[in-house]
């Protein structure tokens, strides 16, 4: 029974469809069984279990700290966005990678939990604080995998990076011969020596080997894990990893848990898109899933829907005042307006309250002109 769930849930999500009801009440009823045999082995094996959870459980000096969240797959917390490993008979996989700086004190904790090396990568997007550690993964022997879109923002980033740096040398190098020589045509003779760009382009390999433009199934480690893609959420990029057996979902920064979200528009996230990858989740998840957002505490579905309330509440308020004649300044000062989210300390994160009402407001203006 359990296996044609899975098979129906990949064929759906293969067809740009949503789960049926069928694959989600087949799937509650195979995890109260065996959640049912889990209460007696952990009975029997608590007082064995303690040891190994207290020390897969703490919070280093480096800041990275290692939650369990079942007995095979671990969150890691550090200063970018979570990272999930899968450990098991076939290896290790990985979700995501933090800063470069992070790789040292990562792959530790990751060699605390098990023996064998790092052997997949997924990207859930390309920002810098979920990707920054690819090369160093890459040099360990990582195979990376991700969406189409997230290899192609990388390269994006690489090219903008190199025409910055070829701006700066020009300027350098007119300023440097105008003083030394004297000369007029310093402009034509720096822009000479500066003129290819190759020179400026980062070398290092930080690009994802696999990519794929919807899903991908792994069979690893005992278990179907699915990778999705969701349609211009938080970018253009996102994916969500979903270890079937164990019933945890990975969201990526489609979800971040109790913060005001960051909808990086430039790179093809929306706001529409986020409330339909928020509506994903909840087609997926049940009470018993064990959510980890792109950053934030593990969650459940009430957090989510808690999320998707707070975004579609303040979407239609905007939306009101626009209609009203409100200016952004106007309803930048009303304060009740966020008042409940403030509150639970929702601008607290990379997202202001101000940068959110602004974001969201630009982004409904748009349907009134």
């Amino acid at each position: 029974m359990r296996n044609l769930f899975i098979i129906g849930f990949t064929l759906l999500l293969g067809c740009f469809t949503t789960f049926s009801q069928d694959y989600i009440e087949s799937q509650k009823k195979n995890r109260k069984k065996r959640t049912e045999k889990e209460i007696v082995e952990n009975k029997k094996n608590s007082d064995e279990n303690k040891g190994s959870e207290a020390q897969n459980n703490y919070k280093p000096k480096s800041g990275i700290s290692v939650i369990k969240v079942t007995d095979s797959i671990f969150m890691l917390k550090g200063e970018g966005g979570n990272i999930v490993v899968s450990i098991g008979n076939d290896g290790v996989l990985m979700i995501d990678s933090q800063f470069a700086e992070a790789t040292p004190y990562i792959l530790q904790r990751v060699s605390r939990l098990s023996s064998k090396p790092v052997q997949f990568l997924i990207n859930t997007h390309h920002h810098n604080d979920h990707t920054g550690g690819n090369k160093n993964m890459i040099d360990n022997g990582t195979i990376i995998y991700s969406h189409d879109n997230v290899k192609k923002r990388l390269i994006e980033e690489v090219e903008r990076k190199a025409q910055r740096d070829q701006l700066i040398a020009f300027e350098q190098k007119a300023e440097k011969i105008s003083k030394d020589e004297n000369n007029s045509n310093s402009d034509e003779k720096a822009k000479e020596s500066v003129k290819d760009i190759s020179q400026f382009m980062n070398n290092d390999n930080i690009f994802p080997m696999i990519t794929f433009s919807e899903n991908l199934t792994f069979h690893y480690n005992g278990e179907k894990i699915i990778v999705f893609h969701v349609d211009n959420a938080h970018t253009d990029g996102d994916v969500m990893v979903y270890f079937t057996n164990s019933n945890v979902l990975h969201t990526g920064d489609a979800f971040i848990n109790a913060k005001y979200p960051f909808i990086d528009i430039e790179n093809g996230g929306s706001f529409a898109g986020n409330l339909n990858a928020l509506s994903k989740i909840l087609m997926i998840a049940d009470k018993d899933t064990k959510i980890i957002p792109g950053h934030g505490d593990i969650s459940t579905i009430k957090d989510v829907k808690y999320t998707q309330n707070m975004i579609s509440f303040l979407t239609k308020r905007i939306a009101f005042h626009i209609v009203s004649k409100k200016t952004e300044k106007e309803i930048l000062q009303m304060k009740d307006l966020t008042k409940e989210f403030d509150n639970k300390g929702f601008g607290d994160g990379f997202i202001s309250t101000e940068k959110f009402i602004k974001a969201l407001y630009k982004d409904i203006a748009k349907k009134y002109k």
